[in-house]
């Protein structure tokens, strides 16, 4: 099916359930600009953003099937689905690491930066790392199946952010710094982190039309983290938020490797 007739049929079916672009909106939660392109041709729409016009139009996808262009092949569908198993199952270890984490830096605090047993502390900081890169990295393949660039970018940044930070932790155990320093070190990373995060929620709300409400709040969350990581005084309530914010974007992982996998077993 050519793009025009395909985004002609949807408006069709639209204008027949007596709908305004504005009232499938609120029945789907795809945008109103992604509809508008869709109708008019603009966009190949994925089967799975077709699959929720459908639903909320009350039409059987089983009669586009045939005829919607396939524009993912089976191979990178099964590699991001993979990917996506991989990030939620890290997600979890990132989130029982990260109390761990906190515990080790508050005990390096009452010790005044000094640490009782160095192999632990680096192995704890290793494994928080790459949990997180596992974690975050998802996203961005999330983002690659959405064409959501602004995750991506974000995603690869927040990752790299994460390696220095990682680094200066470990690196500060060998290095004698002033305190100073130290607290100066900490309002930077808290600024650029939180600069990062808020960026990193937009694009978690982007996801909306292809994941539903759970992108939108996980990315409002997500926000809010960098918020208060941005006015660094805050920085305890960045914590607290990111405990809700991690907990989502795990279900949202989740949620991308069963979405992913259902299209590719009836793609």
């Amino acid at each position: 099916m050519k793009q025009p007739e395909l985004g002609q049929r949807l408006a069709d079916l639209r204008r027949q359930k007596n709908l305004t672009q504005e009232e499938l909106v609120e029945a789907c939660n795809v945008s109103v600009r992604t509809i508008q392109r869709i109708e008019s041709g603009e966009v190949t729409p994925r089967t799975s953003t077709v699959k929720i016009l459908l639903s909320a139009l009350d039409a059987d996808f089983e009669s586009f099937k045939s005829t919607i262009q396939t524009t993912r092949p089976d191979n990178y569908l099964r590699s991001v689905e993979s990917w996506l198993q991989v990030a939620w199952i890290s997600g979890i270890v990132y989130f029982i690491l990260g109390f761990l984490d906190t515990v080790l830096e508050y005990e390096r605090l009452e010790n005044l930066y000094e640490v009782e047993s160095i192999g632990f502390f680096i192995a704890v900081k290793l494994g928080y790392f790459f949990s997180y890169l596992f974690f975050i990295y998802g996203m961005v393949k999330l983002g690659d199946y959405f064409s959501n660039y602004l995750l991506k970018i974000s995603g690869f940044l927040l990752i790299g952010l994460f390696a220095i930070i990682t680094f200066f932790d470990i690196f500060s155990i060998f290095y004698e710094m002033s305190e100073t320093n130290l607290l100066t070190l900490g309002a930077g990373e808290s600024i650029c982190v939180g600069a990062v995060a808020i960026i990193f929620g937009v694009g978690l709300m982007r996801l909306q039309d292809g994941m539903g409400q759970l992108a939108k709040v996980a990315g409002g969350f997500e926000i809010a983290v960098g918020v208060f990581f941005v006015l660094v005084f805050l920085f305890w309530l960045g914590y607290l938020m990111l405990i809700p914010a991690t907990i989502l974007e795990i279900i949202l992982l989740f949620k991308g490797m069963e979405f992913i996998k259902s299209e590719r077993l009836n793609s």
